[in-house]
C-alpha cells in the first residue's frame, strides 16, 4: 500500500506527457496513427506504447478530445489526424502590443504575398492564434502597414524555390536556366555559388556569384549577380556537389560620393541607403554623402528618386551612366514644340 500512491502519480505523470507530446506532434501538423506511434515510441523507449498501440492511441486521443477540450478529426482519405481547436492547451496570455504586433504580420503579409509564402508567415500567425483564448482571436486589421514599390506579378516555381534554398543552406553549387533582359530569345545556363535571398521594390532576388554561364553573355563571371526568382525557368534548378567558399571572391568596390540639395537635406534627417554611409551637412544646408557600394545599376536605381536633388560625384562610372541617363530622359520628354 505504501507503494501505491507513488506509482500512481508516476504512471498519472507520464500518461500526461505522452499525451502531450501527441498534442505537440498534432499541433505541428497532421500525423497518421503509425506516426503518432513511432513519435511517442521514440519520445518515451520502453516506456512508449505497449504491443497494442493503435487502442493506447485511441484511448489516449479521446482523453485529449474529453479532459482536455481538443477538437481531432480523421481524414480517412488521407488516413491522419488533424488538431483543429487546442481546447485547455490555449495557454497563450499576450499583452496588447503583442496582439498588435500579430495584426501588423497579418495585415502586411496576406495569404498571397510572396514573403509570406516564402517563410509561411500565415501558418505562423494561424498556430499562434490557436494558442490564443478564443476572446482574442479576432484579427483585426493593423492600422502600421508596409508600403513597398511593387509588387511581384508571376508566381515563381515552388520546386525552384525548394532547390534554391536548400543550395544556399547547405552552401552547394546551383545551376539554372535564366532569362534576362539582355535575352532576346531563349535563356542561358548560369552555375552559381548562392549566398542568400532578399527582397527588393516587391521581387524576390538570388545573391549569388556567377561562375559560368552557357552560351557566354554579357554577365561577367567571377561577379555579384542578382537573379530575380521569376525568370529562373521552371524546372531547371540543379544542385551540385560542389562546395561554395564560405567567403565570396572579392567583388569590385566602389567609393560613392552624392551630394544633395538643400531640398531634401536643410531637416538633417537623411536616410542612409548603402554600407559605411557618412553624411556631412553643409552651412549651406546641403549634404554630402560618402559609402561604399558594389553594384553601380542598384545604386543608380536608388539614387534616381531624389530627382534632380541629387548629383554623382564619384565614382565616374556612376558619373557617366548618370549623364547616359540624363541623356535619355531629356530624349524622351523633348519641351513642347521641338
Amino acid at each position: 500500500m505504501t507503494n501505491r500512491p507513488s506509482g500512481v502519480r508516476r504512471s498519472s505523470k507520464q500518461t500526461f506527457r505522452r499525451r502531450l507530446v501527441i498534442f505537440r506532434s498534432l499541433f505541428r501538423e497532421p500525423c497518421t496513427s503509425d506516426d503518432l506511434i513511432a513519435i511517442v515510441n521514440a519520445e518515451f523507449g520502453q516506456d512508449g506504447y505497449p504491443s497494442a498501440a493503435a487502442m493506447a492511441l485511441k484511448h489516449d486521443l479521446d482523453a485529449l478530445k474529453r479532459e482536455y477540450g481538443c477538437e481531432i478529426r480523421f481524414d480517412r482519405t488521407q488516413r491522419t489526424y488533424s488538431l483543429h481547436h487546442v481546447g485547455d492547451f490555449a495557454i497563450l496570455d499576450l499583452p496588447r502590443e503583442s496582439l498588435e504586433a500579430l495584426n501588423f504580420l497579418d495585415t502586411n503579409f496576406p495569404e498571397d504575398h510572396m514573403l509570406s509564402a516564402f517563410v509561411s508567415v500565415q501558418k505562423l500567425l494561424r498556430q499562434m492564434r490557436m494558442l490564443l483564448p478564443d476572446t482574442e482571436r479576432t484579427i483585426t486589421p493593423s492600422s502600421l502597414t508596409i508600403r513597398s514599390f511593387g509588387r511581384q506579378q508571376r508566381v515563381f516555381d515552388a520546386t525552384t524555390m525548394r532547390t534554391i534554398r536548400k543550395a544556399v543552406e547547405n552552401r552547394q553549387m546551383l545551376s539554372f536556366s535564366y532569362t534576362s533582359n539582355f535575352e532576346l530569345n531563349g535563356s542561358r545556363k548560369h552555375t552559381v555559388a548562392p549566398y542568400g535571398l532578399f527582397m527588393r521594390d516587391g521581387h524576390m532576388y538570388l545573391d549569388a556569384v556567377l561562375i559560368h554561364v552557357e552560351p557566354a553573355g554579357n554577365a561577367v563571371p567571377h561577379t555579384t549577380v542578382e537573379y530575380r526568382l521569376e525568370r529562373i525557368v521552371k524546372k531547371t534548378a540543379q544542385l551540385l556537389p560542389n562546395v561554395i567558399p564560405a567567403e565570396r571572391p572579392p567583388q569590385p568596390r566602389y567609393q560613392l560620393v552624392y551630394r544633395l540639395d538643400a531640398v531634401v537635406a536643410r531637416r538633417r534627417d537623411l536616410a542612409t541607403f548603402f554600407p559605411d554611409s557618412t553624411i556631412t551637412y553643409h552651412d549651406d544646408d546641403t549634404a554630402t554623402v560618402r559609402a561604399v557600394v558594389t553594384n553601380l545599376w542598384t545604386t543608380r536605381q536608388v539614387l534616381l528618386r531624389y530627382g534632380g536633388a541629387c548629383q554623382v560625384q564619384e565614382p565616374a562610372e556612376l558619373v557617366t551612366m548618370f549623364r547616359q541617363t540624363a541623356q535619355e530622359l531629356a530624349s524622351r520628354y523633348p519641351e513642347p514644340g521641338k
